[in-house]
């Protein structure tokens, strides 16, 4: 079968490819589509009967199908609609056609003749719908945003009948599994809820959708909460309740893509491309009227725009100019364009009718403007830098009188969470109208599609929260004196805002540049990928690890490097020697990498993003590690109780993203996963591993998650899954300053007299003492020595067993031990060693220094068998026979006359292979094994020293070997014949 699996791939994948990707822009164009559907269910036999000459095919998960669409295989998704609106909300690549395909009844499911529970089971749905409990969970559960579900804490039973409920827990927000791996969900919460009443205790059982009916049948479960659909063929199998939830079946489809060539260089390039705007904002409604050609993606909160602009899912962002300033400097990979699309003011909104309160704060907002203090807001909050805006300490008064202001707090500057409390231009200038008006001023924090509601509906007195004045809004709510002028502008991609060229306008680099140079670049990124495609007259130096690109480009190896400009960045500011050559290259986003397996993870990394983008955590950290250019670690807090996170890392990546100081790793990824595995509750535990190691140890399930500035490629993800984008970087090309070295040198003063001991003085500070990094080297050594120790010892035992087969009369193990001899003697280490961690034990959760010790004693023992083997066979065959007829067995022969001439003569070879396996453990890195050689990689990366790391190692290998050397000196000494009679007769 195995043999006949890259045949059958090749032909699945000519099968998708065999058809072009079609649009659907209405239920008539999907006539003769190809349609994903989820097996056994009513959209299946729904898509059966609609569309006849379709190619449906079915999937067991919807997240399948999801899948197959992105890669082009479908082009629509049959689904309901909770699981298609859950799909739009994290994929906004994919919307719902407006039009549904059937409305449905979700009833909960149960064995016929069981009349009494049927009755109990309607009488309980009729109390919920009545209460209204129903209708507030589709509130909680149906969000169309990606903020935290409102999930109620609901006390069991845990004594009494046990309640089966059987579920497909893949169908959020109907029925998933959240962080804590228990049933959650609209279905989970009414499941709880009939425990409750029923008093009986609740056990979940989850399955395939396919499943759940026969399971019901057989008694395996008592009811079926999870999305079912009542149909008149399942009703002659089952009961069903009355309905709980209002359901469709509704197709999901590709969002249409973007007209021209998605490049936007000016307003006008943006009509017919994909705008994103916020709901009734006054950005939604201005983009509407000047670009009626595009396509609106709809989003709850600034956040979620910039992200779809990052990940290209959107082409502009249309809102105001104060908002996406804060945005811009931020997101590096963002900028404004210059012409606005609109101009527009800013006032307080307020119920019709309100005239009191609208008279209060007129005259407020007057004489804020008449004083000046406007003017400072605007130039603190607005006009100001971002970095160090604090706001004033103007505090309403308490007392009886409250007003109650609606605000949307995810709008930098007018209104943002920061450090665990809203701030910003609108929160100061309403606690300044409250403490002017001398009434207490009550935040109501709402999404800004809900402002306008809530003062019709009275849930609120007024609202402040970057309100456009508009005439489709006057005619709903009304409005103060403005209290600032606004323009409504576009935000787009840096990279889309100008024509696509290698570097910018005026860069020394091009292609000639580095055609016919050696250019070094890290092998196996995107660097390597760029190179390789414009420079192909130049000659490639790929390296394993940033530091050694660095050394290669001062050591004069190489002509210039390329890698990571914000890195680079941080190297300059340390050694002037260095240079950019032009400008930017290219620029990726970046994002977390994960199995194709572990969608579950991935997806909460993603919220996990979106929260921290939303509460000002993620701009922090921005302003901290890329901005200003700390190395500060920030203290984490958070259980740890849920398990473990492991994360694959380049240790040496650079700052702002991750290095290793104080025998700690530190930076802006190493925050970033540290703060996810807090998120999680669970530990966390890195794993450093050269960069090409990655993706095959998340493919291999090695890790959880890949933590180091992943460009995004498709190639990538092929292998691994892709979390959002988080930041954007760029590509530069690097070189030695035009007399750099001569330059270094001359910091000395003329005429001082030459120290051999200063710059080892100076390099034993730097490399050793300072951070403490000697600690690395020691903790690399003790790895070292173990791993040798124990594969020596492993190998000696294995290949001592090894010997025998090869020895015995028995054809069958004289076969296995050859081949065995054979094949390990045949197989380099390295690639021994990568197989058995990727591919034996790729998944079994195993310590890597275990599996060195087995691939190096595996390789041991196969050259030490036959060391054995040459030893024994050289001891004449007439002493054997000379023990045995001296009454000894064939054992005690052994043990007491062969072994002992055997161990003195391979003494001298055994004692040389030894040496040669301390030496091989040097490539354990490959496997993120902390050893003394990666130890000594770690410092480079950081002192970027060619030449103490290497000779330190280089003094410790010798060191142990000399050691282990004199060890088994001893040992021959011992075991000689010659050294006993000399020591005798002294």
């Amino acid at each position: 079968m195995h043999r006949w699996f890259p045949v059958l791939f090749i032909l699945a994948l000519l099968s998708g490819c065999g058809k072009d990707a079609q649009e659907i822009r209405s239920i008539e164009d999907a006539r003769d589509a190809r349609i994903g559907v989820m097996t056994g269910s009513t959209g299946e036999e729904l898509a059966l009967q609609m569309f006849p000459e379709a190619d449906i095919k079915s999937f067991d998960d919807v997240m399948d199908a999801v899948t197959a669409m992105m890669s082009g295989k479908l082009d629509a998704i049959v689904t309901a609609y909770p699981t298609a609106l859950q799909v739009t909300k994290k994929h906004t690549a994919f919307r719902v056609l407006e039009e549904p395909l059937r409305n449905e009844n979700t009833c909960i499911a149960l064995r016929k003749g069981n009349p009494a529970l049927l009755t109990t089971l309607n009488g309980i749905i009729d109390s919920l719908h009545q209460d209204g409990t129903l209708a507030d969970m589709r509130r909680r559960w149906f969000k169309k945003d990606l903020s935290p579900y409102e999930e109620r804490t609901l006390e069991v039973p845990t004594k009494g009948e046990v309640l089966k409920i059987g579920v497909t827990a893949t169908r959020e927000p109907m029925s998933f599994m959240d962080r804590d791996a228990e049933v959650s969900g609209f279905d989970g919460e009414l499941a709880r809820i009939i425990g409750r009443v029923l008093r009986r205790p609740v056990e979940f059982h989850n399955m395939k959708f396919m499943g759940l009916i026969p399971a019901l049948q057989s008694a395996k479960i008592d009811l079926v909460i999870t999305g079912m659909t009542a149909t008149a063929e399942r009703k002659r199998s089952v009961d069903f309740t009355k309905t709980y939830f209002e359901n469709a079946q509704v197709m999901l489809v590709k969002t249409a893509a973007p007209h021209g060539d998605g490049k936007v260089r000016v307003l006008k390039d943006i009509d017919g491309k994909r705008v994103a705007v916020l709901s009734g904002s006054a950005g939604d409604l201005a983009a509407r009227r000047r670009f009626r050609d595009s396509e609106f993606l709809v989003m709850e909160n600034a956040a979620d725009a910039a992200v779809a602009l990052n990940t290209r899912k959107a082409d502009a962002f249309i809102y105001d100019r104060s908002v996406l300033e804060n945005i811009a400097r931020q997101e590096p990979g963002l900028v404004i364009l210059g012409e606005p699309v609109a101009k527009l003011e800013v006032a307080a909104a307020l119920k019709k009718g309100n005239t009191a309160l609208a008279s209060e704060l007129n005259e407020a907002i007057g004489a804020f403007t008449e004083d000046g203090t406007l003017a400072i807001l605007r130039k603190k909050w607005i006009d100001g830098d971002g970095g160090s805006l604090q706001e004033s300490n103007a505090v309403g008064r308490k007392g009886e009188a409250e007003l109650r202001m609606g605000t949307c707090a995810t709008l930098a500057p007018f209104s943002y969470h920061a450090n665990g409390e809203i701030t910003g231009l609108d929160i100061e200038l309403a606690r300044m109208i409250g403490n002017r008006l001398q009434k207490k001023i009550t935040l109501v924090d709402m999404p800004f599609g809900a402002l306008i509601p809530a003062l019709q509906a009275g849930k609120i007195d007024f609202a402040l929260s970057n309100f456009n004045v508009t005439e489709e809004r006057k005619k709903l709510i009304l409005f103060s004196r403005p209290y600032l002028q606004n323009d409504i502008s576009a935000l787009v991609l840096r990279s889309a805002a100008a024509p696509a060229t290698p570097v910018s306008e005026g860069a020394s680099l091009s292609a000639p540049d580095l055609n016919g140079t050696r250019v070094a670049v890290l092998l196996g990124s995107t660097h390597d990928t760029y190179a390789l495609s414009h420079y192909p007259n130049a000659t490639l130096l790929q390296y394993k690890t940033p530091s050694d690109i660095i050394l290669a480009v001062k050591s004069g190896k190489v002509d210039a490097g390329i890698y990571t400009t914000e890195t680079l960045r941080e190297i300059f500011r340390a050694d002037p020697s260095l240079e950019l050559k032009g400008g930017v290259l290219f620029s990726v986003p970046v994002a977390m990498g994960f199995n194709k397996q572990n969608d579950s993870l991935r997806e909460q990394f993603n919220v996990f993003l979106q929260d921290i983008r939303q509460n000002g955590v993620y701009h922090d950290m921005v302003d901290r590690w890329i901005t200003r250019g700390e190395d500060a670690m920030p203290s984490i807090s958070g259980t740890r109780a849920n398990g473990v996170l492991r994360v694959g890392v380049v240790s040496d990546k650079g700052l702002p993203f991750m290095i290793v100081k104080n025998n700690r790793l530190v930076g802006f990824d190493e925050e970033l996963a540290e703060r996810f595995a807090a998120y999680l509750g669970k530990e966390i535990k890195t794993s450093d591993m050269d960069f090409g190691n990655l993706i095959a140890a998340a493919a291999t399930n090695k890790i959880d998650m890949i933590a180091s500035t992943l460009m995004i490629t498709p190639e990538r993800a092929l292998q691994i899954s892709f979390s959002d984008p988080y930041y954007e970087i760029g590509a530069s090309a690097f070189v030695m300053k035009t007399g750099g070295a001569e330059a270094v040198a001359g910091n000395d003063a003329p005429g001082a007299a030459y120290s051999f001991i200063q710059p080892i003085v100076d390099g034993f500070q730097n490399n050793i003492i300072k951070e403490n990094r000697w600690k690395l080297i020691l903790s690399g050594l003790r790895v070292t020595v173990i791993i040798s120790v124990l594969s020596a010892l492993f190998g000696t035992v294995l290949g001592a067993g090894v010997c025998a087969m090869r020895m015995s009369s028995a054809k069958t193990l004289k076969t296995l031990a050859s081949v065995f001899i054979s094949l390990l003697r045949g197989t380099p280490v390295l690639v021994l060693l990568m197989l058995i961690f990727y591919v034996v034990f790729a998944s079994v959760s195993i310590d890597p220094v275990a599996v060195a010790v087995i691939a190096f004693g595996l390789n041991f023992a196969a050259y030490v068998a036959e060391i054995f083997r040459s030893g024994v066979e050289s001891i004449d065959n007439g002493q054997r026979e000379a023990g045995i007829s001296m009454g000894f067995t064939r054992l005690r022969t052994f043990l007491l006359i062969i072994l002992p001439q055997t161990i003195q003569r391979i003494l001298p070879v055994y004692k040389g292979e030894f040496l040669s396996l301390v030496k091989m453990t040097s490539i354990v890195g490959y496997i993120a094994v902390e050893d003394l050689t990666k130890a000594g990689d770690i410092i480079r990366s950081r002192t970027f020293d060619a030449f103490f790391p290497l000779i330190m190692v280089a003094i410790l290998y010798f060191s142990i070997s000399w050691l282990l050397l004199q060890s088994m000196a001893y040992l021959e000494r011992r075991t000689d014949p010659k050294f006993k009679r000399i020591k005798t007769a002294v």
